[in-house]
């Protein structure tokens, strides 16, 4: 694409991260945003600005972009059922590797629904911050809330409910049923990573997971090994991101 300003590129930016948000196609957003591309270059070169070209806001302008966009629900049904199968996978593991793999019918309903809410307001946060002027504070706040707070609000009320009120149908492995759960979240990690081409789907889950499982083996006190594993893991999580932006940059520049 044709190189244009800062104000432009960040605009450009925007328009990608709401489109992407409201579920439209990854080849029709691409296709827009080239071909906006250019027009904002051309622009510049006439000493016009991004509101000159777009004649409304550029909140005005995301929607009725969105409005004129088919959504790909054909994507989301591809996309949805590997983020659960990633997401129950991990939870899993996590409980097999405590050998506490136990899960009441409250809780096999609650927790998909949870994660329908968090995947919505991520998605509601994104089209928001991407189409208003947000402070990089009020930025932080606002995703601070929704991918901790609120989630473990609802993990708090789900874990009431669960108690509350007892339900006859339960899921509970033995040492056995462990070790298959842990084989069989592995392989999830792996399927995912192979149908994503990506080695984050193993990568991450082995950065989270790893600590505790290193941890258990020490005579370390359960309230430390928390809090070191959390370190840790928050320690590998970082580096890797950075490694990650340092290795897009380089692609970028080439």
């Amino acid at each position: 694409m044709m190189v244009v300003s800062k104000e432009s590129q960040s605009f450009l930016d925007d328009v990608t991260v709401y489109l992407y948000s409201s579920g439209k196609k990854e080849e029709e957003i691409k296709e827009i945003v080239e071909e906006l591309n250019d027009h904002l270059h051309e622009a510049e070169k006439n000493g016009k600005r991004v509101d000159d070209i777009i004649g409304m806001t550029p909140k005005e302008y995301m929607e009725q972009l969105a409005n004129e966009m088919p959504f790909d629900l054909k994507g989301w049904l591809k996309y949805l059922p590997m983020i659960f199968i990633g997401v129950l996978a991990y939870a899993v593991m996590g409980d097999a590797i405590e050998g506490k793999v136990k899960y009441s019918l409250i809780e096999c309903i609650g927790y998909p629904c949870i994660l329908l809410f968090f995947l919505f307001s991520i998605s509601m946060l994104l089209k928001y911050v991407s189409s208003h002027k947000v402070s990089r504070w009020k930025e932080r706040v606002l995703f601070s809330g929704v991918a901790f707070i609120i989630p473990t609000a609802l993990y708090v009320l789900l874990q009431f409910l669960n108690q509350s009120y007892s339900t006859t149908i339960m899921i509970h492995l033995r040492e056995s049923g462990n070790i298959v759960a842990i084989v069989l979240s592995a392989l999830a990690f792996i399927g995912i990573a192979i149908w994503s081409r990506t080695w984050d789907a193993i990568i991450l889950p082995a950065i989270i997971l790893l600590p505790d499982v290193l941890l258990k083996q020490t005579g370390m006190a359960v309230s430390m090994k928390g809090m070191v594993s959390l370190m840790l893991s928050a320690c590998g999580i970082g580096l890797y991101a950075f490694i990650t932006m340092k290795r897009s940059k380089v692609k970028d520049m080439d």
